[in-house]
């Protein structure tokens, strides 16, 4: 929608006025000295709402979850300085998991900007701080640039891979007059694929006896996932998704695998799909070294790789047909050419598909079966779209292969940076997003200690995010891994932690500790049907060491 007004304005106003150009409903961050024209203006916003975290990473948390949950862009805004670099964290994590992150920061006067003249929050170069961050960074130089950087930020968003952007502003700028003149709506404009490589992608088809399909994060959208359910079954195909495409098939579909773990190892029941398809077909995905295990996985060829991001096509895995286009539009395309013809010799049983699935959930040790009863305590109190969101931490790394996902952009995880400590703030921006969502927010004690501050937003703002930390007093992954490596010489892993429950209670938030799986499930189904905030604390002794 445009806006119908054309009059001077001051830069603050100016971009005030073209973030709700844009449609932004939240901006999330914390008001300083440096930001006060901004948020004069904010103060006369009938259309954005403020959202304060209790630091400057959290507010890039909650601009992460807004977007992870919904598709939408989530906006930052950051004071100069200590501002900016206290949210650079979870603005590579945006980068890292593709998410559309806006960060507005402003900076010194432009008579100050690169002087190192002893002014407050100084830096050398604040944009070339953040530049290895975002795919696109602007740094405006007069009030009349405002507008069109907004607008600009915006395409750059919407346009090829979803990662951050950036957008900077002198002080002095913000107090510039400028005319404002009414704003065009931006709006994703999907790439179509090629039709001659979809054609290419349709003779393999036909050449083809079995198919496999790997659905990555890409494909978890609600745009992709119904065409690639109908895909999978126009093909009698298996999908097993990565971590991020969790969600994008209903782990309960015939055809769906579900994930293979949080990693790759020869012996998992899903190669026995790989060994025996002759054509794979990856889906929003870069086929990274993470997912493929340093790209041992052994995906069947010849690879049909469709992928928003051209580079990375034929990265790791050289594809027969590689396809750089929005997934949606693409499976679309290649739906029609099933149905017109294009078929596989043979579909795989629904039968044999579901036994592999049978294997992925058994578990593979006796210290995994100790994890299992507190994933289905948790799958059994979410509803079925409910947000998982992970953090970094034991239950979660399990909870890849173990705990079941049924819709897209209900599972979130800090897949590609492994931020510690971000889960808290994350639920808060996917719970602003879906308001109609039960939200959960998983932690690990040690993680959860990163950001707990956030607790006062969460009750500042009295929202419905349940909370629940797996407490061991410990920061289990590395101890184990240090068991792995150098047994018995563990060095800062145990932790003297705080009572969580009374931490919460300071708060006025309601918090119950759960003694069993049972009682998880039990206190679940209370808090998913509140309207307020709960932490649930659980402690743990499921490692021997």
């Amino acid at each position: 929608m445009a806006v119908q007004t054309k009059r001077r304005v001051t830069g603050g106003v100016a971009l005030v006025k073209a973030l709700e150009a844009q449609g932004v409903r939240y901006v999330f961050g914390i008001p300083g000295v440096h930001t006060l024209e901004i948020y004069d203006a904010l103060y006369d916003s009938d259309a954005l709402s403020t959202v304060l975290p209790r630091h400057e990473q959290g507010a890039g948390f909650m601009a992460d979850g807004y977007h992870r949950a919904s598709g939408l862009p989530g906006v930052a805004l950051t004071v100069t300085g200590p501002g900016v670099t206290n949210i650079a964290t979870p603005l590579a994590q945006a980068f890292a998991d593709s998410s559309r992150v806006l960060l507005i920061a402003t900076n010194l006067e432009r008579r100050y900007l690169g002087k190192l003249e002893g002014n407050l929050h100084e830096m050398t170069d604040q944009t070339a701080v953040v530049r290895p961050l975002v795919k696109w960074s602007y740094r405006v130089e007069s009030a009349d640039d405002i507008l069109p950087a907004v607008t600009e930020a915006f395409k750059h968003l919407y346009t090829g891979r979803p990662r951050p952007v950036y957008v900077e502003i002198p002080l002095d700028v913000l107090e510039e007059e400028t005319t404002f003149e009414p704003l065009d709506l931006v709006k994703p404009q999907p790439v179509p694929p090629a039709p001659h490589l979809v054609s290419r992608a349709a003779e393999l088809l036909r050449q083809a006896n079995r198919v496999f399909i790997l659905a990555g994060g890409g494909a978890a959208t609600e745009e992709t996932a119904p065409l690639l359910r109908e895909l999978a079954e126009e093909l009698g195909a298996p999908v097993c998704t990565s971590l991020t495409g969790k969600g994008a098939i209903p782990e309960d579909h015939p055809y769906a695998t579900g994930a293979f773990g949080y990693r790759w190892s020869p012996d998992n029941p899903i190669a026995f799909l790989m060994a025996a398809s002759d054509l794979t077909i990856a889906i929003g995905t870069g086929l990274g070294i993470r997912t493929t295990a340093q790209g041992t996985m052994p995906l069947p060829t010849p690879l049909i790789h469709i992928d928003i991001d051209p580079d990375e096509i034929g990265k790791r895995y050289p594809a027969a047909v590689g396809i750089a286009a929005d997934a949606a539009l693409t499976l679309r395309a290649l739906i029609e050419q099933v149905r017109a013809g294009a078929r596989p010799a043979d579909r795989w049983p629904v039968e044999e598909v579901q036994a592999v699935r049978r294997r992925i959930l058994e578990p593979v040790d006796e210290r995994t079966e100790r994890y299992l009863p507190y994933l289905r305590a948790l799958r059994e109190a979410l509803p079925r779209d409910g947000i998982i969101v992970n953090d970094m931490t034991m239950m979660c790394y399990e909870g890849v292969r173990y705990l079941p996902v049924y819709e897209p952009r209900t599972y979130l995880f800090p897949r590609g940076f492994g931020t510690l400590g971000s889960s808290l703030p994350t639920a808060i921006g996917a719970k602003l997003a879906r308001p109609d969502r039960a939200v959960v927010s998983l932690n690990g004690d040690g993680g959860f200690q990163f950001t707990m501050e956030e607790l006062g937003a969460l009750a500042h703002y009295r929202l419905p995010v349940t909370v629940v930390i797996f407490n061991d007093s410990t920061h289990t992954a590395v101890k184990v891994a240090m068991r792995r490596s150098h047994p018995g010489r563990y060095l800062d892993v145990d932790l003297v932690n705080p009572d969580f429950v009374k931490i919460a209670e300071a708060y006025r938030i309601p918090a119950q500790r759960a003694g069993s799986p049972d009682q998880l499930t039990e206190l679940l189904n209370h808090a998913v049907h509140g309207d307020g905030p709960m932490l649930i604390d659980v402690p743990i002794a499921l490692e021997r060491y």
